[in-house]
């Protein structure tokens, strides 16, 4: 997967990036679920100022980048930087399936390896983008850094049936709260909410 696959309008690159299979380091899984984020035409994006702070500098770097964020004083959630730079765009990763790498996934979110997850435990590994970002193991302390590097990896497929539909979880954000910029693999387990 070229960069330029991500100097689009995170609209365009959602429904395209299902499938898509995702390494950092030794854990890789297939995204599922995705939501995009339109900078300043978008009340629910951190973006919505135009104006990078401190925590919101990478979203408005080059494509290809990751935005990775904290939110609710305990969870980290991933973005890969869309369109342009200078526009703060950006696609939420919200849910997967994990290809390799199910007992350090497993050690990172329940403490114990794969074997010994309850049957929830395993519904509930990486579908949610908190639960994802955990899965591979980012923090903030990786915004900003280039997927294009060693200990990342994309490798593009393609999918079934895609569903269009609202995000999740923005309520006060206007009439950004109904659009429909959320992506997902209609046939997958990995999906957050349905």
């Amino acid at each position: 997967m070229e960069r330029h696959f991500f100097e689009r309008s995170p609209v365009e690159v959602g429904p395209d990036f299902l499938g898509t299979q995702i390494t950092v380091d030794e854990v890789t899984m297939r995204i599922v679920e995705v939501e995009a984020y339109l900078g300043p035409h978008d009340q629910a994006a951190h973006s919505f100022s135009g104006k990078p702070t401190k925590r919101t500098a990478p979203m408005f770097g080059p494509p290809g980048h990751l935005y990775v964020y904290f939110t609710y004083g305990m969870h980290h959630c991933m973005n890969i930087v869309c369109g342009h730079e200078g526009e703060g765009y950006g696609l939420l990763l919200r849910g997967a399936e994990i290809i390799n790498g199910h007992d350090l996934v497993a050690e990172r979110r329940f403490g114990c390896s794969y074997a010994e997850l309850t049957a929830a435990q395993r519904r509930n590994l990486v579908n949610g983008p908190a639960k994802l970002c955990q899965g591979f193991g980012l923090t903030t302390a990786d915004s900003g850094q280039d997927l294009y590097q060693a200990r990342f990896r994309l490798v593009a497929d393609s999918v079934d049936a895609v569903v269009q539909t609202t995000r999740i979880g923005i309520p006060n954000a206007g009439e950004a709260t109904a659009y429909p910029w959320r992506f997902y693999v209609e046939a997958s387990e990995g999906v957050s909410k349905r």
